[in-house]
C-alpha cells in the first residue's frame, strides 16, 4: 500500500532535484499523516478468542450513498468451532455503530456490544469443527479516524461524491463486524452493495451481477480466494469502466479492470496498459499472478497514493511506480500476508523492491535514480530497524524510511550478498511455499528459503539489517605496490550501537589516472583495519566504495598512500593506525615540535619535543595531518586513525 504518493517523473536525472521535487519513488501509506506531524497510536489488540473460531465465509450486504457518511446492512458469517465447546462468537465492531439485531438459525440471538467488541451468544454449544452462521444487522456513522478507514469526499469540477474504505491496519472494525486478525483469513466472500442508481461500486473478486431499479443499483462481487480482513474494500462513485488484458499465450487472458473518474478516463487509458507488462514481468520473476481465475483491477479514489486491496487496488493516480508497487502486493501482501505487523517489510519491503526491479528491467533510465533516492532516504537518520517493535504505532508500521526504503534495500543488499541466481530462486521458492500460500508468513519463513538456496546461514546478515539499526560508514586507504599489486586497508564505524560491525562483502572500484581503466573487486569485510592485496594491471590512482549503490552505507574518506621512495627521510608508521604512531627519521635530523590537525584544520595534539611514540587513542577515526617542525623547514603528511 502506498498512502501518499510522490511520483512526478520529470525528465531530468539530477538526483538532488528529484529528491526535492516530491521525492520521486518515495511512496507510502503514512506519508500524508507524517507530513502533518501526525502519529496515530492504536490500542487495538487481537483478541485471544480469535483462535476459537475459523471464519470460512462472509456475505456482506450494504447500503451506502457516497454523498452521506453512513452505512447500513447485514453481514452473515459462516464459521467453524475450533475449541471443545464454543458458546459465543466474537466480532470486532466500533461502538460508534449500532447493532439492530443478530440472527442465528432464523432466531434472534442475545449479544453484548461494548469496548468495540460484539459478543454473540450461541443458542447451543458447538463441538470442534461444527459449522454455524450468524447474521449481524447494523447501521451508523463510521468513526473518523486519522487513518481513514471509511471516507467520503468529492472529485471533479462538479464535486461528485465519492466513498471508499481503507482498513489497513486496524480500521475494518470501524465499518463492519469482522475478525480484525492476522491469524485467520476468510476463505471466501460475497460483497453486495446497493447505492443510488448513478453510482457504481468497485470491490474484490469478479462482478457476478448488476441490478438496476428506478432509483438504485445493486452490484454483487464474488471472491473465492482466502482474504485477510483488512483487504476487504469498496469504493463508490460515478465510475467509468474499461479493461486492459494480459494475454497469457495459451489462448487465455487476465483481465485488468479499471474503474476511473469520468474526467480522468482518457488519461487513465493512456497509462494503465503498462500494468500488463509489469504483471508479465512479475510472473516471470516470482510466479503466476495468484488471482488469475478472477481479475486484477484499479479503482480510483481520493488519495495521492494507493492501497493493494485484493484483486482491486485503489489508486490515487496511474503513475508507473504506483502501478508497479500495488500490483506487487498481490503476490506479497495479499497472497502471502505477514502474520504480524512486526513483519510489515514482507509487504512493503518486497513491494518496494519489486517496484525497483521494474525500473531496472522496464523503465531502465530510472533504476540508478531509484537506488540513490532510497539509499539517501534510509540515511536521513542514523537509527531505526526494519523489524517493527512497536505495532501500536501506525506511523511506525508504515514508516517510509524503514518499512519501505530500508526494507526494500535489505532485499537489494541480500541480492548482492548471495548473488542473483540464489536470490531470485529464493524469491520464487518463498512464493511457492505451500505453508504460506493464501496464508500468513513471518520473517523466518522468507529467511529460510534464502538460506536454503544460498546454502549458508544468513543469521549475521539479518541480525544486522532486519533487527539491528543504523548502517556502516567506511574509511579506507590504498597503496600501490610492486608487481601490479595494490594494498587496500578497510575499516568502518557504525551509526548505531545496536550493531558493532556490519560483516559484508564491500564492492570497490579501482581507477587509473584519468579513469581510462578500472577494476571492480569484492572485499569480504570482517574486521577493522582489514588489509586486502589486489592484483591490478595498472597503477591505481583512485578508489571508490560501492559505486553502483549495492549497500546502505557512507564513505567517510579514502586516502591514497604515496609510494615510498629511497629518498624519503621521514615516515609515519604504522599508517593506518589505531592506538599510536611513530616517526621514522634519519639520525641527522632533529624535530623541534609536532602538531596534529583534523581535516577541518583544528589542532588536536601539540608536542614541543619529538616523542618516541604518539598516542592517538583519543582521536576519533578519520584522516589527520601531522606537521613536524624541523631545523631547516617543515615536514607534513597525512595518516589514518581507525
Amino acid at each position: 500500500m502506498i498512502r501518499f504518493v510522490h511520483i512526478l517523473l520529470f525528465l531530468y536525472i539530477s538526483v538532488n532535484a528529484i529528491a526535492q521535487e516530491n521525492e520521486l519513488f518515495i511512496s507510502d501509506k503514512i506519508a500524508l499523516e507524517e507530513s502533518r506531524n501526525f502519529v496515530l497510536k492504536s490500542n487495538f489488540i487481537e483478541s485471544q478468542n480469535y483462535s476459537l473460531t475459523d471464519f470460512i465465509y462472509q456475505r456482506m450486504e450494504w447500503q451506502v450513498d457516497p454523498a452521506v457518511r453512513y452505512i447500513s446492512g447485514k453481514v452473515t458469517t459462516h464459521f467453524k468451532s475450533q475449541t471443545g465447546l464454543l458458546n459465543t462468537v466474537e466480532f470486532d465492531l466500533s461502538d460508534s455503530l449500532t447493532v439492530d439485531s443478530v440472527i442465528i438459525r432464523n432466531k434472534t440471538a442475545t449479544f453484548t456490544h461494548q469496548n468495540n467488541k460484539l459478543e454473540v451468544d450461541l443458542p447451543e454449544s458447538l463441538l470442534p469443527d461444527q459449522l454455524d452462521s450468524v447474521s449481524v444487522f447494523y447501521q451508523g456513522v463510521p468513526p473518523t479516524s486519522g487513518f481513514g478507514s471509511f471516507e467520503t469526499s468529492f472529485h471533479g469540477s462538479e464535486f461528485t461524491p465519492v466513498l471508499w474504505t481503507l482498513s489497513e491496519p486496524y480500521g475494518a472494525l470501524e465499518w463492519w463486524p469482522c475478525k480484525q486478525s492476522l491469524a485467520n483469513k476468510i476463505d471466501s466472500i460475497d460483497v453486495i452493495v446497493t447505492t443510488p442508481k448513478k453510482y457504481k461500486t468497485a470491490s474484490n473478486g469478479i462482478l457476478v451481477s448488476e441490478q438496476l431499479s428506478d432509483t438504485t443499483r445493486t452490484m454483487h462481487w464474488e471472491h473465492r480466494f482466502p482474504i485477510a480482513t483488512y483487504l476487504v474494500a469498496i469504493a463508490v462513485t460515478d465510475y467509468e469502466r474499461y479493461s486492459d488484458y494480459l494475454e497469457t499465450g495459451n489462448g487465455d487472458s487476465i483481465e485488468i479492470l479499471n474503474y476511473v473518474y469520468p474526467e480522468d478516463l482518457e488519461d487513465a487509458k493512456s497509462k494503465t496498459p503498462v500494468t500488463a507488462e509489469i504483471m508479465q514481468f512479475y510472473q516471470n520473476l516470482v510466479g503466476d499472478y495468484p488471482f488469475a481465475a478472477e481479475k486484477y483491477g484499479h479503482a480510483q479514489f481520493g488519495w495521492g497514493g494507493g492501497m493493494e486491496h485484493q484483486t482491486m487496488s485503489f489508486m490515487g493516480n496511474f503513475g508507473f511506480g504506483l502501478i508497479a508497487h500495488e500490483l506487487a502486493h498481490q503476490w506479497f501482501g495479499d497472497y502471502i500476508t505477514p502474520g504480524s505487523w512486526q513483519d510489515i517489510w514482507l509487504n512493503e519491503g518486497f513491494a518496494t523492491y519489486l517496484t525497483g526491479l521494474s525500473y531496472e528491467n522496464i523503465e531502465t533510465n530510472w533504476w540508478p535514480v531509484w537506488k540513490q533516492v532510497y539509499s539517501d532516504q534510509v540515511k536521513q537518520q542514523p537509527d531505526g530497524s526494519v523489524y517493527v517493535a512497536d505495532t501500536t504505532s501506525v506511523a511506525r508500521i508504515f514508516s517510509s524510511r524503514l518499512s519501505y526504503a530500508k526494507g526494500g534495500y535489505l532485499l537489494h543488499m541480500l541480492r548482492w550478498v548471495i548473488g542473483d541466481d540464489a536470490f531470485f530462486q529464493g524469491l520464487k521458492n518463498y512464493f511457492n511455499d505451500p505453508a504460506v500460500a493464501n496464508a500468513f508468513a513471518r520473517s523466518e519463513d522468507a529467511i529460510t528459503h534464502f538460506e536454503q538456496v544460498a546454502d549458508t546461514s544468513l543469521a549475521e546478515f539479518f541480525n544486522d539489517w532486519l533487527y539491528g539499526e543504523g548502517y556502516p560508514v567506511y574509511s579506507a586507504s590504498f597503496k600501490p605496490g610492486d608487481e601490479g599489486k595494490t594494498l587496500i586497508t578497510l575499516s568502518q564505524t557504525t551509526t548505531h550501537q545496536s550493531v558493532d560491525f556490519f560483516e559484508m562483502p564491500v564492492p570497490v572500484r579501482l581507477f587509473n589516472a584519468g579513469r581510462t581503466d578500472s577494476l571492480d573487486v569484492r572485499l569480504n569485510h570482517t574486521s577493522n583495519q582489514q588489509q586486502f592485496i589486489v592484483d591490478t594491471e595498472f597503477h591505481v590512482a583512485e578508489m571508490v566504495i560501492d559505486p553502483d549503490l549495492w549497500l546502505i552505507s557512507e564513505t567517510q574518506e579514502i586516502v591514497g598512500v604515496p609510494v615510498e621512495t629511497n629518498t624519503q627521510t621521514i615516515e609515519i608508521f604504522p599508517n593506518p593506525a589505531t592506538t599510536e604512531i611513530s616517526l621514522r627519521i634519519s639520525s641527522s635530523m632533529k624535530i623541534t615540535g609536532i602538531r596534529i590537525f583534523d581535516m577541518n584544520g583544528a589542532e588536536v595534539k601539540h608536542f614541543a619535543i619529538n616523542p618516541n611514540k604518539i598516542n592517538i587513542t583519543g582521536l576519533v577515526p578519520g584522516i589527520y595531518l601531522l606537521k613536524a617542525e624541523l631545523a631547516d623547514g617543515t615536514f607534513q603528511d597525512r595518516f589514518i586513525k581507525h
